[in-house]
C-alpha cells in the first residue's frame, strides 16, 4: 500500500524539527517553507501566501495538504481548500505546537504572563541585526519595520518616535522560556537563548519540547481534537471555544 502523498506548508520556525521528523514520517511528505516574518505583518500577508501555496497544488502530485501553522495573527482565517483536503492544527501559534498542546502553552503564560518564548527555529532566524522578533504584536496595515519606510511614510520626527516604540516592545517581558527540542546543535541554541535572557535582564527557563503534535501532523494521524480537515471547497473560520477553528465563517 502506497503512503499518503502529503504536501506540508510550514513556517520556517519549524524547519529543524520537521527535518528530524520527516526522516521517519509515515507519509511521503514534501515540505515547503514560507518566510518566518510573514506573521509579523498584518493577517493579509500570511493569508495571501498560504492561499497561493494551496492553490498551486493538484491531485496529480498530492493527496492532501497540511499546514504547520496556528491561528498566527488570524492569517489562516478564510483559507479555502481547492482540489485537495487541507489539514490545520487547532493551535494558537507555533509555541503551543512545540510544547505539545495549547493547554501547556496557556499554563506557561498563566504562570508568568511576561514570558518571551524561544526555540531553535526562532533563534536560527533572528533578523540580520539580531534584534528579537515580535511575538503576537500586530502592526498597522502595510507598515514595515525599517527606518527608510517609516521616514518616507511618516516623516523623520514621527519615524523616530515609532522606532522608539517598536524598540521597546520587550519592556513587559521578564522571563525567557527556551523550548528545547531534539535538533542538531541543541546545546548551542540553549546557550544562545540563555545569553539573550542575561542581556535583557530576564530570568531563564528551559522547557522540554514535545513534538508529538507536529509528528501527528506529518504522519497523517489527524484526530478531531487537534486538527481540522477542510474538504475541497470548504473555508476555514474562527471558532470561539477551545477548538479555535471551524469549517466556514463564525
Amino acid at each position: 500500500m502506497s503512503r499518503l502523498r502529503l504536501h506540508v506548508i510550514a513556517c520556517r520556525v519549524f524547519d529543524q524539527e520537521l527535518t528530524v521528523l520527516a526522516a521517519g514520517a509515515k507519509t511521503e511528505a514534501q515540505i515547503r517553507y514560507l518566510e518566518i516574518g510573514l506573521h509579523e505583518r498584518t493577517a493579509e500577508y500570511l493569508h495571501v501566501a498560504l492561499q497561493g501555496a494551496i492553490d498551486s497544488l493538484s491531485t496529480d502530485n498530492f493527496d492532501a495538504v497540511a499546514l504547520a501553522y496556528g491561528l498566527c495573527n488570524l492569517g489562516i482565517v478564510g483559507l479555502q481548500a481547492r482540489t485537495l483536503p487541507v489539514v490545520v492544527p487547532r493551535a494558537h501559534d507555533c509555541i503551543g505546537m512545540l510544547l505539545g498542546s495549547n493547554q501547556r502553552y496557556l499554563a506557561e503564560l498563566e504562570s508568568c504572563l511576561g514570558t518571551y518564548f524561544q526555540s531553535p527555529g526562532w533563534l536560527e532566524h533572528l533578523p540580520a541585526d539580531r534584534v528579537l522578533r515580535q511575538q503576537n504584536l500586530p502592526v498597522g496595515a502595510g507598515l514595515k519595520m525599517t527606518k527608510e519606510d517609516l521616514v518616507a511614510r511618516y516623516g523623520e520626527e514621527n519615524a523616530a518616535y515609532l522606532l522608539g516604540q517598536f524598540a521597546g516592545f520587550t519592556r513587559h517581558y521578564c522571563r525567557l522560556a527556551y523550548i528545547s527540542t531534539p535538533v542538531p546543535q541543541a546545546e548551542n541554541h540553549e546557550r544562545a537563548a540563555a545569553e539573550i535572557a542575561h542581556q535583557q535582564g530576564w530570568t531563564f527557563d528551559r522547557l522540554p519540547g514535545d513534538l508529538g503534535w507536529i509528528r501527528r501532523l506529518l504522519d497523517g494521524e489527524w484526530n478531531d481534537q487537534e486538527f481540522l480537515t477542510l474538504k475541497p471547497g470548504e473555508r476555514l473560520g474562527v471558532s470561539y471555544d477551545t477548538q479555535l477553528i471551524a469549517t466556514g465563517w463564525r
